[in-house]
């Protein structure tokens, strides 16, 4: 329904127009009534109206000026004009306002309905054309953008462009050239091969910071790779905002990218600067994730020529098998960057890698080695090289810990069976370290003596010594009227009690006597207290 206000200062035709015209048959509604031209004006400003019926003879502001001031602010408001004959020169003038419906009075009902129901046809028609414009619009503005993107991808890849065909594209879809230098950017996610959601939310991302401080002729998505074309601006201040972009996107979406940053060159040599950014994505196997490569970057590291490489995997493998786990992280530190140095293929990179893999489970059991084995799979799941040193150093470290936990287990055996020996030969006077290692264990006394310590805290001497005493002490307490002598030999100092004595006041404080005296006083004492109580 189109909205219709009627002005006219005859309250009786004003009335009459708006009860006799039927208005829904027409299309229209009445929205309002005004009684001379200043307060239709006043209306038509607050809540403006589809199409005014006015008279045009009136006092104030007549009919002419009312339609004069609305076409100057409100051009696409329709008008019928009701009119005597005496008006015509008045009519024209409303004429000249694009006003094509002019009706003489006496007018009734069914003229002025006709009059609508035309003004109510060319609305609808303008408003499908509007709506048609409007679409044809809609559908220009989805379509441009893609077809910059299939512009600068045919440009950077397919062919090379001269300076006539880049002008018509330019020209085709509003490209400012401003610069005579400009840089390619690639971006590429880690780990998220296939995302294509993500892609394209990071390419948004992307866009909308960066060309905040740079300005972007173009962009678009390559196999997976987010490419854009910008002007050239400081190396820093580009490097700075990517590094934004990075902390945003890995707030927002716990992952990240990587970037690789051409150098400079005309707006038609654009295929030498994709190569550079592809090279620069190839390093992402040795920067790993989130890195920021430039072609400044790549030239510098290939100044120097490259050296074949090669590694004494001994060091490394003495280490895993002692169970040394810092030795081996340092000694997988030394081996990771002097493999990065090397600047060699992926593939031949790989290739290093599984060698030692296969040197470090081989110091493992049969059935751990085999267990280890089926891990080898997993250098197929990589992408950078950083993964593959986490994951070996991972695996050297839990090789060295078995070893080192079966070491451990071995060493506390043998420290075990040295203290059985002693306490079941404690008697013996030629019982020592030196004798437990070379007669008993065919081992080097200096070596199993500073396991014994390491695994008991005490040497050998001083810990058979101190069984000695609680064997003496223990032999002297169960005997009614015990000898020295025979207490001597029991312990180990054979015919030489004497100085079992002077060993044992020094471990005691007392003589052997004393010992046995204090002790019988002890146990009296106690029998005393449980008669008492």
């Amino acid at each position: 329904m189109y909205n219709v206000l009627v002005v006219d200062d005859e309250i009786n035709i004003l009335e009459g127009i708006s009860m006799l015209v039927n208005w829904e048959e027409c299309g229209t509604r009445l929205a309002g009534k005004a009684y001379n031209g200043k307060m239709a004006f006043e209306m038509i400003q607050k809540n403006p109206p589809d199409i005014v019926v006015t008279d045009i003879k009136m006092p104030g502001m007549n009919g002419i000026e009312l339609i004069e001031a609305v076409h100057e602010v409100l051009p696409e408001i329709r008008f019928v004009v009701l009119s005597g004959y005496d008006e015509f020169e008045f009519a024209k003038t409303a004429m000249r306002c694009g006003v094509k419906h002019y009706l003489l009075k006496p007018s009734n009902e069914k003229k002025i309905e006709e009059a609508l129901k035309q003004l109510v046809e060319e609305l609808q028609s303008g408003a499908e054309k509007e709506r048609f414009i409007e679409e044809i619009q809609t559908s220009l503005k989805k379509v441009i953008p893609k077809a910059k993107e299939q512009f600068l991808r045919e440009f950077i890849i397919n062919k090379k462009y001269d300076r006539k065909e880049l002008d018509f594209y330019k020209e085709l879809f509003g490209i400012e050239e401003r610069s005579e230098s400009y840089r390619l950017l690639a971006f590429v996610l880690d780990d998220e091969e296939g995302n294509f959601e993500k892609l394209f939310s990071l390419k948004e991302l992307v866009t909308k910071q960066l060309e905040n401080e740079q300005r972007i002729l173009l962009s678009t998505i390559i196999s997976e790779r987010i490419v854009l074309l910008v002007e050239e601006s400081p190396p820093e201040s580009l490097l700075e905002q990517v590094k934004q972009v990075q902390e945003t996107w890995e707030t927002y979406y716990k992952s990240t990218f990587t970037t690789s940053i051409s150098t400079t060159n005309s707006i038609t040599e654009l295929r030498p600067l994709y190569q550079e950014i592809l090279d620069g994505l190839a390093h992402q196997f040795y920067l790993g994730s989130g890195g920021i490569i430039t072609a400044d970057d790549i030239n510098a590291g290939e100044t120097a020529p490259h050296k074949a490489f090669s590694f004494d995997h001994e060091e490394l493998i003495l280490a895993i098998r002692s169970g040394n786990e810092k030795n081996v992280r340092l000694i997988l530190d030394q081996f990771f960057k002097e493999l990065v140095k090397t600047k060699e293929e992926v593939q031949v990179v790989r290739s290093h890698c599984i060698e030692l893999f296969m040197s470090m489970i081989r110091q493992t059991k049969i059935e751990v080695m085999d267990q280890m084995f089926e891990k080898i799979k997993e250098f197929h799941t990589f992408s950078t090289l950083p993964e593959i040193e986490n994951f070996m150093k991972n695996v050297a470290g839990e090789i060295a810990e078995m070893n080192y936990d079966a070491k451990k287990r071995t060493q506390n055996d043998l420290v075990n069976q040295v203290i059985a020996y002693a306490h079941e030969h404690i008697k013996e006077e030629t019982l020592s370290l030196s004798f437990v290692a070379s007669d008993v264990f065919y081992m080097n006394s200096d070596y199993l003596g500073k396991l014994f310590k390491k695994e008991t805290g005490e040497k050998f001497s001083a810990y058979l010594m101190r069984q000695r005493m609680a064997k003496a002490m223990e032999l002297i307490e169960q005997t009614e009227e015990p000898k020295v002598f025979e207490v001597a030999e029991e312990v180990g100092f054979g015919n030489n009690p004497r100085y079992f004595s002077q060993v044992f006041k020094k471990h005691t404080g007392l003589t052997p006597s004393e010992y046995k005296k204090t002790d019988l006083e002890k146990t009296i004492s106690e029998s005393e207290k449980d008669i008492r109580d």
